[in-house]
């Protein structure tokens, strides 16, 4: 259809569809041509400066309101001109007499005539041509004022809504024609009658009856319209416009001067006519309109930026993840960006109370619900524990994987949701133990239900994890939450983690979340088979700017979050007050007026509440309830009193809103609400049930539901929470200070006579925080109350001991202490010896070890006997020992053995340490485990305890006193074989094979007693903590009798059970094993070291600086060999050291054990670069420092006798001196022994060593056949960069022996392994060789 003039479609249309179509149709056209006249004068958004900041963030704002059901991919979109483009051809000089219905074209969307509908009628664009089509001069053209293009739009307007008619046929032309019809007319009158309040005049700029006659007229073409039944909003915005015309200096604060605003109000009217178009009628639906007063609608108000940051941040992670099952499309997930690594955003929102910050977070939760997202949200409360809100929040994770009944009638989980389920119940199985996962079944309830075949194992599993060292139980616990945590990231979905209110977190807490992210992205740097997940984790915290100084710990945490990986980006949000033109689009939208209508008393609350969103909420409330503002039925709009609302004084701000607010309900809920406020800002259901006694209020969830009526509690399942902590914290402070305390008592007692409250963990520890808070203040207690609730205490602590929270168990050992009689020693001995030890125990566990000395001495001081004291004193030991008191800790050991019943020396000779092996060699010599197994159980307790004190003191002495400690593991089997089996042998059996090893040349019967070991930790109950303690020595002797490559595995299994029960130091040491059995049998040197990388972080930041310095010079021997160290990923905060700083460390601090790996590391480089002299240099310095460490054997000694026997063969050979002879000889002699013990890991080295020998023999048969003999031995055992090493040293052989070219071709396979190695620069080395050979 061709384009047609406004008033041929308004005849059209008037004629063709019904009168709201015709409505609907005309405010479209009446947007598009105002969006024209904005294009046509050259501007959008220029002439309103206070509403012009953010105009265009506006119209979409009102558009989308923020819908979060939608493609992701479309938030990257670039934005789109609210106007369109103007085609070229239609940019013709418009003057203002122009501007009038007759040159108005439409086109339109529908071309079908026969098709009678109002989509024929919907306009596509529309265009204003000039009254004459001849060239104008733009020079000469008037300026166009938009004052006149608003005047000229009002009477447009008024013709296009009354549907023909225009104003001269009203009686309402120019100002001329009518200035007669109104002379002596009180105009004042007239506006003052039709212009309620509170739409005030303005001050005249002028008096002219001009003025009084422009006014009349827009007033009258507002009552025409009305009178035409016209929504009162088109009415209005035609008389406003009209009100523009030139002349008229009497102007209300309500007129239209620019066109971007009535575009705005247009907008307003198209897309939300409900609220824009459409006059309410109803007082009641009006005041719903406003969700003041019930449900909030949810809207975001002057909040753009922070939006759109937090989207774009959701966005990329969402962009990021793999698809979900069922969400694919051709294999691809449409608008997914499909990746192999992991990516994780970090935003914190900061601000003052009642800022916004939850509002935001509600937003982008609700897009992640719609976008599939698994959502873990915690909200900290200031009453309780964090660590508490933390488990809640995976615990109500798991809640969805719940199965619902199906049409069969059976249990099930939709499809989508299985398939998460099935891959993150997997990623916890394959990570952990029936042990460990029976505790986190104990942590997560709702996981346990979903595992009904381990509620039985978990409720046999009533012990605590074994004692380990200082910080096992918070380390056991940070390793199952990051376990759970990264199983989440790998259920195929986007991960979302919400933490509100950060700053009543603690520490522990922020340490935890900041480990999960830091870790959530990688697998764990040696977990055989583990893959890393793929996917994105957005992590959105908040907290109260004005609570949390900049260097408090939740602030370093931030800031180091982003430095450990790039994979991190960490963002902070400030979310600040509300400027004054978003509060007038907020009061423009709830009470669904133009902005410019709301403008003053915008202003008005800006300055009254200084922008906070909750004080503004509450502020409108309070005008509302006072008739400041109320609603006219008459006007069919809101009015208000600025007066009035000015005057009104709220001295305390938002406090003093909700207090006024609060103090207006019924008596009732204001006492339960009291009562609810002293647990914290929620409350179970079935805890109300408990305090619903009568002792409160007659009938409390009455009175609940009333304040959940009133908007001050919500209601979600079976928890009732404040709707925001600030209401919480009024309605606290509402009870006066001096009844606070015996309220939380009367709480506190309200459960007194339940008798399973000690067993019920939750309310043990509920009721018990109760007291805790008044326990204090004098009298308020008696003596029998007090000696209950320090019973109780004692529960609670043990109930949170289990629930792995140790911060709150030692709280309550504390507070069941400061409970006890005055002379609690005489009159609660018992109880107060368990709360003493218990307070050790958990201090010990979670690491925060400063009471732990004062506690110990008060025990040791008042305890009845020696043996009452027992336990004590073994922690004492591991105190001092965690305090690098070794030596102290030894002795004290020593001393209770002594007592005991078994007395070793303190000073302990070389002799008496073999004599006493080869005795415990002889009735070993023919045990099995079955022989160990058959042996009675051990019954007398004081050789129990002498065992599980010498089992403590092989673990405390074996670095610094290593014959003491084999003279002990001796004593540890002499006394199984006459007083039975306990599980302290098993130590014993581990430490014996390593004795073995060290003083006797029985290498296999060391290594059967080591397998046996290992086999008896299978299956034990305290199998993770034997593992972990025992890996070192059972290690030691699995090297000469199972496959080099099998000790890394071995090395593995006891890394992970040492984290599984928090035992860093030896999960740092299994790490540093693992590593030294990698370097030594596995042929990947780019690997080794970006684990190695990986363990020297954790090392640092678990502070363990002698592992960290012995696994540095395996470090620098990887970087040697492959050129370059991958300073991109190390640490900041690892300071590498050179092997030459780390050989002057050992030195100066006397650190055999450092030494001994500096000296191997550095042979093993001069050995591979063939630089021999040194090589055997080095040798010589090890035999030195073995023979002052009282000749013992060392693991390792055999590689030192392998790089040493190639290096002296080769300097024998070249300097003819037989000293060199005599060492390469004696090393291929001890080599053929070593093959005895293991073909598989000696077999190639003794070869190699041959065929040196045979070289330098000069017997050139034997030589090859050995040479060729190492190279197929090195390639069958895997031993693949000793197979390079073979095959160079055959091809230099070759080569000086003649042999260019069969040498050049065994050079390049060597080459060919370096290369498979990684050893880069080692490659680069045989290349110049062979270039000089080829020279």
């Amino acid at each position: 259809m061709a384009p047609i003039p406004l008033p041929d479609w308004i005849r059209r249309a008037r004629c063709s569809i019904s009168k709201q179509e015709y409505l609907d149709c005309a405010v479209a056209v009446a947007l598009d041509l105002t969006n024209r006249l904005c294009i046509v004068v050259g501007t959008s958004s220029s002439a309103c400066p206070q509403f012009n900041a953010s105009f265009n963030n506006s119209l979409s704002a009102w558009d989308e309101s923020f819908s979060i059901d939608v493609d992701p991919s479309t938030l990257f979109d670039e934005g789109k001109e609210t106007c369109g483009e103007v085609p070229s051809s239609s940019l013709l000089l418009i003057q203002i007499e122009d501007i009038v219905p007759e040159n108005v074209i439409i086109s339109l969307a529908n071309n079908d005539s026969h098709v009678v509908s109002s989509a024929n009628f919907m306009a596509t664009e529309v265009n204003i041509q000039p009254a004459d089509s001849k060239a104008r001069d733009m020079f000469e053209a008037p300026q166009l004022l938009q004052r006149d293009l608003c005047f000229a739009l009002g009477k447009i307007l008024f013709e296009l809504f009354s549907q023909g008619d225009p104003l001269f046929l009203i009686g309402l032309g120019s100002n001329d024609d009518n200035e007669e019809q109104f002379d002596g007319l009180d105009i004042d009158q007239i506006i003052s009658n039709d212009k309620p309040a509170p739409a005030l005049k303005k001050s005249s700029l002028s008096n002219t009856s001009t003025s009084n006659i422009s006014q009349v007229k827009s007033m009258k073409a507002k009552v025409f319209l009305q009178e035409e039944g016209l929504p009162l909003p088109i009415c209005q915005l035609v008389s406003d416009l009209l009100e523009a015309e030139v002349g008229n200096a009497y102007i209300s604060n309500t007129a239209l001067l620019s066109l971007d605003v009535a575009q705005f109000d247009l907008k307003q009217m198209k897309t939300q006519p409900q609220r824009f178009l459409h006059s309410p009628t109803c007082p009641r639906k009006v005041l719903e309109n406003t969700s003041l007063f019930n449900q909030m609608d949810g809207e975001l108000y002057g909040r753009e930026k922070e939006m759109n940051i937090l989207m774009e941040t959701a966005a990329r992670v969402h962009l990021h993840a793999p698809p979900p099952s069922g969400c694919t499309n051709g294999g691809q997930q449409q608008g997914v960006i499909q990746v192999n690594d992991f990516l994780c955003e970090a935003v914190f929102l900061t601000g003052y109370p009642g800022s916004g910050k939850s509002s935001l977070i509600k937003q982008l939760v609700s897009f992640c619900n719609a976008n599939d997202w698994f959502e873990l949200i915690c909200n900290f409360d200031r009453q309780v524990s964090p660590l508490s809100a933390l488990f809640e929040s995976f615990d109500s994770f798991f809640a969805i994987f719940l199965p619902i009944q199906g049409v069969d009638g059976r249990p099930c989980r939709e499809p989508s949701a299985q398939e998460a389920f099935d891959r993150i119940s997997q990623s916890i199985i394959s990570s952990i133990d029936m042990e460990s996962f029976s505790q986190l079944c104990e942590l997560l309830p709702n996981l346990s239900k979903q595992f009904p075949m381990a509620m039985g194992y978990v409720q046999r599993s009533t012990c605590s994890p074994p004692l380990c060292g200082v910080g096992s139980g918070s380390n056991r616990l940070k390793l199952l939450l990051q376990i759970i945590f990264k199983a989440v990231c790998s259920g195929g979905h986007p991960v979302a983690i919400i933490l509100e209110d950060l700053q009543w977190s603690d520490a522990l807490t922020q340490e935890i979340i900041g480990d999960l992210v830091q870790t959530a992205g990688y697998s764990s740097a040696f977990s055989a088979g583990e893959e890393s997940p793929q996917g994105g984790l957005l992590l959105l915290g908040s907290f109260r700017e004005n609570e949390i100084n900049e260097d408090e710990f939740l602030m370093k945490q931030m800031k180091s979050m982003g430095e450990f990986n790039k994979n991190i980006n960490v963002n902070r949000l400030s979310v600040g007050e509300l400027p004054e033109h978003e509060i007038n689009k907020m009061l423009s939208f709830k009470f669904c007026l133009p902005i410019r209508h709301t403008r003053e008393l915008a202003q008005l609350v800006h300055q009254k509440t200084r922008g906070n969103s909750l004080y503004i909420l509450e502020f409108l409330r309070s005008i509302i309830q006072n008739n400041m503002m109320t609603f006219s039925v008459k006007s069919r709009r809101w009015t208000w009193d600025d007066t009035s609302i000015d005057l009104h004084m709220i001295s305390e701000g938002v406090v003093g809103l909700l207090t006024k607010k609060l103090m207006q309900l019924p008596y009732d809920v204001i006492e339960t609400l009291k009562a609810v406020s002293c647990f914290g800002c929620q409350i179970n259901v079935s805890t109300i049930e408990l305090l619903d006694l009568g002792q409160f209020v007659p009938d409390m969830p009455k009175a609940l539901g009333l304040a959940v009526k009133e908007g001050i509690l919500n209601k979600a399942g079976p928890l009732f929470a404040f709707s925001h902590d600030l209401l919480r914290e009024t309605t606290y402070s509402l009870i006066p200070i001096d009844e606070r305390k015996l309220l939380h008592k009367k709480i506190g007692l309200s459960v007194v006579q339940d008798p399973e409250v000690a067993d019920n963990a939750e309310l043990c520890t509920l009721f018990v925080d109760q007291i805790n808070i008044c326990k204090d203040v004098d009298g308020i207690l008696s003596p029998v109350e007090r000696a209950f609730f320090a019973r109780l205490n004692l529960a609670a602590g043990k109930h949170s001991i289990a629930a792995s929270s140790y911060e709150q168990a030692r709280g309550y050992f504390e507070a069941g202490i400061s409970l006890l009689h005055t002379n609690p020693w005489d009159i609660q001995y018992d109880l107060c010896l368990e709360l003493y030890e218990m307070s050790v125990v958990v201090s010990f566990m979670d690491g925060k070890v400063e009471t732990v000395s004062s506690r110990l001495d008060v025990i040791f001081s008042n305890a009845k006997s020696f043996d009452d004291a027992l336990n004590s004193r073994a922690l004492s030991a591991k105190f001092l020992a965690s305090q690098e008191q070794h030596a102290e800790a030894v002795h004290g050991v020593l001393d209770i053995l002594l007592h005991l019943g078994e007395e070793f020396p303190k000073e302990v000779c070389l002799s008496h340490v073999i004599g006493e092996v080869k005795a415990t060699q002889r009735f070993l010599k023919d045990i099995t485990k079955e022989k160990i197994l058959n042996l009675p159980t051990m019954q007398d307790v004081e050789k129990l305890n002498a065992m599980k004190f010498m089992g403590l003191l092989i673990i405390l002495g074996n670095f610094i006193s290593p014959m003491l400690v084999h003279l002990v593991c001796c004593r540890m089997m002499k006394l199984t074989f006459e007083f039975g089996f306990c599980e302290d042998t098993i130590s014993g059996l581990a430490f014996a094979s390593h004795a073995l090893l060290h003083y006797s040349d029985d290498i296999q019967l060391a290594s059967r007693i080591g397998r046996i070991a290992e086999s008896l930790i299978s299956g034990n109950l305290n199998e993770h903590s034997l593992r972990a303690r025992l890996t070192q020595m059972s290690c030691s002797a699995k090297v000469f009798g199972e496959p080099f490559q099998a000790t890394a595995d071995f090395c593995l299994k006891g890394y992970n059970s040492a984290n599984i029960v928090g035992d860093v130091d030896n999960a740092m040491l299994c790490s540093m094993l693992y590593c030294i059995a990698f370097f030594f049998s596995i042929s990947d040197a780019v690997g080794l070291q970006r684990n190695m990388i990986s363990f020297m972080q954790q090392m640092t930041k678990h502070k363990r600086i002698n592992v960290l310095h012995s696994l540095m010079s395996y470090y620098d021997a990887v970087t040697a060999l492959i050129g370059n160290g991958d300073s991109c990923s190390i640490d900041s905060r690892i300071e590498i050291k050179s092997n030459k700083e780390l050989y002057h460390i050992a030195n100066q601090t006397q650190n055999n054990y450092l030494m001994h790996h500096v000296i191997i590391n550095q042979m093993y480089v001069h050995c591979y670069f063939k630089e021999y002299l040194a090589v055997a240099n080095l040798g010589e310095k090890y035999r030195t420092h073995t023979e002052m460490n009282n000749g013992a054997k060392r693991v390792l000694d055999f590689y030192q006798i392998f790089l040493e026997g190639i290096a002296v063969l080769c300097l024998a050979r070249d300097t003819k001196e037989e000293k060199w002879r005599k060492i390469g000889e004696e090393a291929v002699n001890t080599m053929a022994q070593l093959v005895e013990c293991s073909t598989w890991n000696f077999e190639n080295k003794r070869s190699l060593l041959q065929a040196e020998l045979h070289y330098l023999n000069d017997r050139p048969t034997m030589a090859e056949l050995s040479y060729q003999a190492a190279i197929v031995s090195a390639r069958e055992h895997k031993f693949y960069h000793e197979e390079a090493l073979a095959c160079e040293l055959y091809g230099i052989y070759l080569v000086e022996n003649g042999n260019v070219l069969k040498g050049l071709d065994q050079l390049q396979l060597a080459i060919d392994k370096y290369k498979q190695w990684g050893a880069t620069k080692k490659v680069d080395d045989v290349k110049n060789f062979v270039e000089a050979c080829q020279f």
